[in-house]
């Protein structure tokens, strides 16, 4: 009956161990090819392997005439055995543990506004007109002083007033040359002055209503260099540009992107034009609405709960953090101040605004086949943004990244890196050359460290000091979850100890 089943055994045996070999073959595979085998392919992998040992020992109970000693000579239930191929595909970072304080904090939701009487100008028509062309589109990059829009004059009133000007001035001329003419007949005595005196009153009543005119034109629409243009030329104006009128903006606060320049170019974009060519406008009706996004407004929306939190960080001359966009792609902003808190309470949301300067830049700019610049801005009204409120500070605590504590159930764990050749003097006096060692070890030994855990945010876990973990230990600040997953499939007899390229 033994010889009968000896067979059996043996094979089964060889299929569990093939069966295993193949699945953590395929997370090696994975590692090899530049991608992180992620949870799902060591889970799989470990379910594979604790199968195939599942089923061995299975078999291995109802054989009693072949009881073989399957003790693979090295206890891996306290460690983890990485190549450093494995660390560098997983993206380990290392740091060491050390006290620093650490501040408890509120998230609020914000979101991200235009700033009131700044970010926002609309530029309406100056004439009653018609819009013969437009210079300048949505999306496109102005500076002050760029001509905008070109609008035909259909104001009867600011015609007649044009031709009351033209009128003055030919008046004025004539009587400037007559009374140059009598100067000298004057002076010999062969007129009366009188004449000569007449013509000087009247002179000054013509240039009294010149300049009247010459103001009731500005009011009318034209600018001084329109108004200039009649009295110069003498001509008539048929149609007027209008121009973009804003003062510029301080060199302080136009740095594009990450590039400090004198010259920080513009930062007005046209976000909507109202008119199109032909349609016919009144004196100020708005044309276009331009935007100027270089600095902005956080809105936060505290619960009543929170406003005395807010109210105290000027006094304690805390900042406010900020988050903007999710994953990798996010932008977080340190020490934000806040500039005032709403004196109403918001009637559909029950909560209380409070707002903060919102400094922006340029990320990327494009010009088209006809030069026009077109420039985009990294925050955007609309925006959602997270904010972080200081409410408390600890002070020496143990502070690692979440994504260096990895929980179990009831259990936590951090996974300290142990170092060869590193005497106690070192571990504390020689911190930068041992962070400047890590990337160069060949092999890594990581022992899961058992931790308490007092508190924990988004990003942030603060850990008891117990002795458990020493001030100067090495530990992988990242990839604890990805560590977990290792360390069990390797306890459990995966074999992910040992990395071999063929």
């Amino acid at each position: 009956m033994t010889k009968r089943l000896a067979l059996p055994i043996l094979l089964a045996c060889s299929v569990a161990t093939f069966i295993g070999g193949l699945a953590v073959g395929y997370v090696a595979w994975r590692a090899d090819r530049g991608k992180s085998p992620g949870v799902e392919a060591v889970a799989a992998a470990a379910r594979v392997v604790s199968a195939a040992s599942s089923d061995h020992d299975h078999d291995h109970d109802h054989d009693h005439d072949h009881d073989h000693d399957h003790d693979h000579g090295d206890d891996h239930g306290d460690h983890i055995d990485l190549s450093a191929k494995a660390v560098k595909n997983l993206g380990v970072r290392f740091g060491l543990i050390d006290r620093e304080p650490f501040r408890k904090q509120l998230h609020i939701p914000a979101l991200v506004i235009e700033k009131p009487g700044q970010s926002g100008l609309t530029v309406t028509s100056p004439i009653q007109g018609i819009v013969r062309e437009i210079h300048k589109f949505p999306g496109q990059s102005l500076e002050p002083g760029d001509r905008l829009f070109t609008v035909q004059v259909t104001d009867e009133a600011l015609e007649r007033a044009q031709l009351t000007l033209l009128e003055t001035l030919i008046k004025t001329t004539l009587t400037e040359s007559e009374i140059e003419r009598l100067e000298p007949l004057a002076e010999s005595g062969a007129i009366m002055g009188r004449r000569k005196l007449e013509l000087e009153y009247q002179l000054k009543q013509l240039n009294s209503e010149k300049s009247a005119r010459l103001q009731e034109l500005r009011l009318r629409g034209l600018s001084d260099e329109q108004v200039d243009r009649i009295v110069t030329r003498r001509e008539l104006i048929g149609e007027i540009d209008v121009h973009l009128e804003v003062a510029p903006l301080p060199q302080a606060q136009t740095e594009i992107g990450e590039i400090e320049s004198d010259d920080p170019g513009p930062v007005y974009t046209i976000e909507r034009i109202d008119v199109f060519p032909g349609r016919a406008v009144l004196k100020g009706e708005e044309l276009c609405h331009i935007a100027n996004h270089f600095e902005l407004f956080l809105r936060g929306e505290a619960f009543e709960l929170d406003v005395p939190a807010i109210r105290l960080l000027n006094e304690r001359d805390w900042g406010v953090a900020a988050e903007l966009g999710e994953g990798d792609g996010h932008e977080r902003i340190e020490n934000l101040r806040v500039t005032y808190m709403d004196n109403h309470v918001d009637q559909q949301t029950q909560t209380f605004p409070f707002y903060m300067s919102l400094p922006n830049r340029v990320v990327t700019e494009s010009r088209d086949a006809q030069g026009r610049l077109f420039r985009s801005w990294q925050f955007k009204p609309g925006q959602r943004a997270h904010l972080f409120v200081p409410v408390e500070e600890w002070p020496n605590q143990i502070v690692l990244p979440r994504d260096a504590v990895v929980r179990s159930g009831p259990e936590a764990y951090v996974f300290r890196v142990k170092e060869r050749g590193v005497s106690p003097l070192q571990r504390y006096r020689k911190r930068a050359e041992r962070l400047e060692r890590v990337p160069r070890q060949g092999e890594f030994e990581f022992e899961p460290v058992p931790v308490q855990i007092l508190h924990q945010d988004r990003h942030r876990v603060v850990i008891a000091d117990d002795g458990d973990l020493k001030i100067a230990d090495l530990v992988a600040l990242n990839h604890a979850y990805q560590l977990f997953l290792a360390w069990k499939l390797q306890a459990s007899g995966g074999g992910m100890a040992h990395d071999h390229d063929h």
